[in-house]
């Protein structure tokens, strides 16, 4: 490359920027994990502080002039300093069309939001937090208007977690999987209902984080670099490169569901583990590439191995020792069946991997009508509770398992949600692909390998972090785009066997 000097400027600022983040990471992991309760303006005001040096050096002219001076040159550079050109000129020509004002007040009303929804869903009382979200929901539609759009005012927000995504693709997309899957959905519901009680016993908490710790670890966790803790709702974060943050709870009335959300967020912290590497540590490309790519991975950990036969084969006589009262009577089969049980139910995180597809196809539907304006905050509990008994045929019963149940909208993440399916769409993509060139990946499973599943997910998509696009990435790893029928396969062919379909 002949711009050396051009590039270590650009690095130099990519550090700055990198450790404005983490920093901002570890204020808001304080903040959902142990940060008392009145701490909730001074927070505010710290994470608005950094979130305006980041505005500032992201939008500064210096920024703009590497990344021209830099793209001029592109010919001779390598593929780690195209992504980071490419990601910077990306972030500056965006974030310098947001006015910082706006930057900050969404800051704040972000802090101020995630709190205000805690308490309304402990409440179980929309109305203690509708103004903040009336407040969040103003800020997305003032940050699509100023990222500007062409066809949806919703694609600007959606672009964000997922580059090149736009509404009227998730549309095409979920239109087949919705039939599909609720077509399935009808054909399980009018089965004979599979015995899951047993999940439901009394399982002391400490054991259920010594089992989930033990599988975390198995699957490559690294407890040196890692930490999990506990939290309203489970999240995963990066603080440092060395330092990866995952949160769960164990106030679920079934014991599978800690255990899945546990599985879950290791996978996305998995993915950050080795996306920090020798190439890519301490710059902006040491993370996922988007939030779909993430999500394929922790629910590939999550569902595609974490409810399988195999999986269950090296892991239930471990859980039966862990817990001899609660599953002595209780068969491997018969455990298999209740994990993998579908069941129409209120809360999304706690949803069988059939119906799940639907909560979000749900929420989608719903954040598109908030930010265009033709549904407004105060008829959104209604709204939900119409689409899910259209959707999902269940009703809630209470705000707190109904329009109250998910952190996003009070976290300011509209356009998130749809990469939860695509997450599934990527994963069992992904996963073929790895059977093929691992033909007895299904073995290492069963025998507890979990790290060598893990070092293939590693090879040829954790160690990239953002280096390649999402479908780049996609294509590199499987020689073909995004290909949903590989999900509507797997997805029918396992609970037609689980259920005996025909």
């Amino acid at each position: 490359m002949h711009k050396k000097k051009e590039f270590e400027s650009l690095k130099s600022l990519d550090t700055e920027i990198t450790l404005l983040e983490q920093t901002a990471a570890l204020l808001e992991w304080d903040e959902e994990t142990q940060m008392p309760r009145e701490g909730v303006q001074g927070r505010a005001e710290q994470l608005s502080l950094i979130r305006g040096y980041i505005y500032d050096k992201k939008t500064s002219s210096q920024i703009e002039d590497l990344s021209i001076a830099l793209q001029q040159d592109d010919d001779t550079c390598s593929d780690v300093q195209k992504a980071m050109i490419r990601i910077y000129r990306r972030e500056y020509e965006q974030t310098i069309k947001i006015p910082k004002q706006l930057v900050l007040d969404m800051s704040d009303a972000k802090s101020k939001g995630q709190v205000a929804w805690a308490q309304a869903r402990k409440a179980d009382d929309f109305s203690q937090f509708s103004s903040y979200l009336e407040r969040i929901i103003t800020l997305e539609r003032a940050y699509a208007d100023a990222l500007g759009y062409e066809e949806h005012p919703y694609d600007a927000l959606l672009d964000q977690y997922e580059q090149g995504m736009t509404t009227q693709l998730v549309t095409d997309v979920f239109k087949p999987l919705k039939k599909s899957v609720s077509t399935l959905l009808a054909r399980i519901v009018s089965q004979p209902q599979v015995d899951d009680t047993f999940l439901y016993e009394s399982y002391p908490k400490e054991l259920q984080d010594k089992f989930g710790r033990m599988v975390l670890q198995n699957m490559g966790f690294d407890f040196s670099r890692a930490h999990m803790s506990e939290s309203v709702h489970p999240f995963t974060t990066t603080v440092g490169p060395d330092d990866i943050r995952i949160t769960t709870r164990y106030d679920e009335p079934s014991v599978s569901s800690p255990l899945f959300s546990t599985i879950h967020e290791g996978g996305h912290a998995l993915y950050e583990l080795g996306a920090s590497n020798r190439i890519t540590r301490g710059t902006v490309l040491a993370q996922g590439v988007s939030m779909s790519v993430h999500e394929s991975q922790s629910r590939l950990w999550e569902n595609i191995i974490g409810r399988s036969d195999e999986f269950w084969h090296y892991y239930y006589p471990q859980m039966q020792k862990i817990f001899p009262s609660q599953l002595a009577d209780v068969s491997q089969e018969a455990f298999i069946r209740g994990i993998n049980k579908v069941e129409p139910s209120m809360i999304r995180v706690n949803a069988d991997e059939v119906s799940y597809n639907l909560h979000i196809i749900l929420r989608f539907e719903l954040e598109k009508a908030l930010i265009t304006g033709d549904l407004s905050v105060k008829d959104l509990p209604a709204a939900w509770n119409d689409t899910m008994k259209s959707l999902i045929g269940v009703v809630p019963n209470s705000d707190a398992e109904g329009v109250l149940q998910d952190v996003h909208w009070s976290a300011g993440l509209i356009g998130y949600f749809p990469t939860y399916v695509l997450g599934n769409l990527f994963g069992a993509q992904f996963y073929r692909t790895m059977c093929q060139q691992l033909p007895n990946s299904q073995d290492m499973i069963a025998r507890g390998e979990l790290q060598r599943v893990g070092s293939w997910l590693n090879h040829n998509i954790y160690q990239y972090g953002s280096i390649y696009p999402p479908q780049d990435l996609l294509m590199r790893v499987t020689g073909e785009r995004l290909n949903s029928s590989y999900f509507i396969t797997y997805l029918t062919e396992k609970y037609q066997n689980l259920y005996g379909l025909t």
